[in-house]
């Protein structure tokens, strides 16, 4: 079985990202979001104004403003890229770190299939936290980028998003 990241956070992480489980080329490179076309990164530079250059920037840009990121699932197996492809997956402990990171406010879905991932093997929805499924920054995904960073400012900015 593949496997993914540990999660990027702080314990004051107020808001918190979760993808699937990491691409082909996000695994090579050792990196969330590693896939040049993929519209994360270029997403959070616009959304929290900041570099992006290196690995560790990006780290800093999550950090700095308090936003977590981790991956639904924790072992997966899958061929290729595509959210359509996994065929045995076993989740992240979800519920423990959302109770151990008493700040957060939002968990914001990187797509569908990880909204559906979290569903399935995690379903848990505490009432204080704001949940949301947004539009998915995969290059597969066909949604321009100004469409894509209009719904993920909303979602990180702006309070009561809509998903």
């Amino acid at each position: 079985m593949l496997k993914g990241f540990p999660p990027i956070h702080t314990p004051t992480s107020s808001i918190l990202i979760l993808g699937t489980g990491p691409s082909v080329v996000s695994s090579l490179k050792q990196q969330y979001y590693g896939h040049e076309r993929n519209a994360f990164w270029p997403i959070m530079a616009e959304i929290l104004h900041g570099p992006i250059e290196t690995y560790e920037q990006k780290w800093e840009i999550l950090l700095s403003n308090d936003i977590a990121l981790w991956d639904v699932l924790a072992q997966f197996e899958r061929k290729g890229s595509a959210d359509s492809a996994y065929t045995a997956v076993i989740p992240n402990p979800l519920r423990q770190f959302i109770d151990e990171h008493t700040h957060l406010a939002k968990i914001l879905f990187n797509g569908k299939k990880a909204a559906d991932f979290y569903r399935r093997l995690i379903g848990y929805f505490p009432q204080t936290i704001e949940f949301h499924t947004l539009a998915s920054t995969s290059p597969a995904y066909t949604l321009g980028f100004d469409q894509k960073l209009a719904v993920w400012r909303q979602a990180i900015i702006e309070k009561g998003c809509k998903q």
